[in-house]
């Protein structure tokens, strides 16, 4: 009986020798399985325990200070994973320490704009992109480019298409109130926006003025009287042409000439005639001019001052 457990024992010790050797490349620990799994090197299953890591107190003492790149610990001064990265320790952030340092997709609650900020603290652009392309960059200088990777200045707008900015005013329309006083805008060579110059108005002594202000309107003539023109709306300080013209009567003889009579700068007086041919006892007939009274002859006023 003896020498049969002997000779068990000498077959089995290899057979334990083959399947140590046939594991050693590859370590599982725990609660036994069937299988392993191929890709790990080292293998822990277990439903109620875990992976207990060095706890160390003090990372520069030899030879953690020779660590290679990969190698993992905890730290218990920090309560916290360091991983080895580039010769040094570097701490692992938990998911709270990852969440109050991120910008989330639902909005963050709260912001420090002191101390947070959205942007790089090299000198690195930020692109946005829909689609993997470049929709708006800010560059490394502060410049702000839609549709360019290059801006050149503080906004650079470059839409690809010939004659269209790619810039869009909603509520500013021809139909908006206009401001007293304003420049108009224009675009320069390079198609940048600028202030053009406004056009300066001269009077016999030197500049008047460049903010010339021109009322222009047609009024109906009148039986009787003079008619006047209401000038008040466009608030005149000062007024440096009149222009008047009548259109009516049905040929040359009653064809209507206008003049200013007087003026003011809210009222403008006028005075409307027409030819008119006087019999004589001697000599026949006298041409002369008497008031044209037609109220379907149209006036036409244009006023151009400051």
């Amino acid at each position: 009986m003896l020498k049969t457990m002997i000779r068990s024992s000498v077959l089995l010790c290899p057979l334990l020798l083959l399947f140590a050797f046939m594991y050693a490349q590859q370590l599982k620990l725990g609660d036994p399985t069937t299988s392993t799994i191929k890709a790990a090197l080292l293998e822990l299953n277990t439903t109620n325990q875990g992976l207990l890591l060095p706890r160390i107190t003090d990372t520069t003492l030899a030879p953690l200070t020779a660590s290679p790149d990969g190698m993992v610990i905890y730290y218990t001064p920090a309560s916290s994973l360091l991983v080895r990265r580039n010769g040094s320790w570097s701490k692992l952030a938990d998911s709270s320490a990852v969440t109050g340092n991120q910008w989330l997709l639902s909005g963050n609650p709260t912001v420090d704009s002191a101390t947070k900020f959205l942007g790089t603290t090299t000198a690195i652009p930020i692109n946005i992109r829909t689609n993997s392309i470049n929709r708006v960059i800010v560059s490394s200088t502060g410049n702000v480019g839609i549709g360019t990777t290059t801006p050149s200045t503080l906004l650079h707008v470059k839409t690809g298409r010939a004659n269209q900015s790619g810039v869009r005013l909603e509520n500013l329309t021809s139909a908006s109130t206009l401001t007293t006083g304003a420049g108009a805008l224009g675009v320069d060579a390079s198609g940048n926006v600028v202030r053009t110059s406004v056009p300066v108005f001269y009077n016999a002594g030197g500049v008047v003025s460049q903010n010339i202000r021109i009322w222009a309107d047609s009024i109906s003539n009148i039986a009787s009287g003079l008619p006047q023109v209401d000038v008040s709306s466009a608030g005149f300080t000062k007024i440096l042409s009149i222009t008047a013209t009548a259109k009516g009567g049905t040929d040359v003889t009653n064809a209507p000439l206008v003049a200013v009579l007087s003026y003011g700068l809210t009222k403008i007086n006028l005075i409307l005639v027409e030819s008119k041919t006087t019999n004589v006892l001697i000599g026949g007939t006298v041409e002369g001019m008497e008031i044209h009274t037609s109220t379907a002859t149209r006036i036409f006023v244009t006023v151009v001052g400051y």
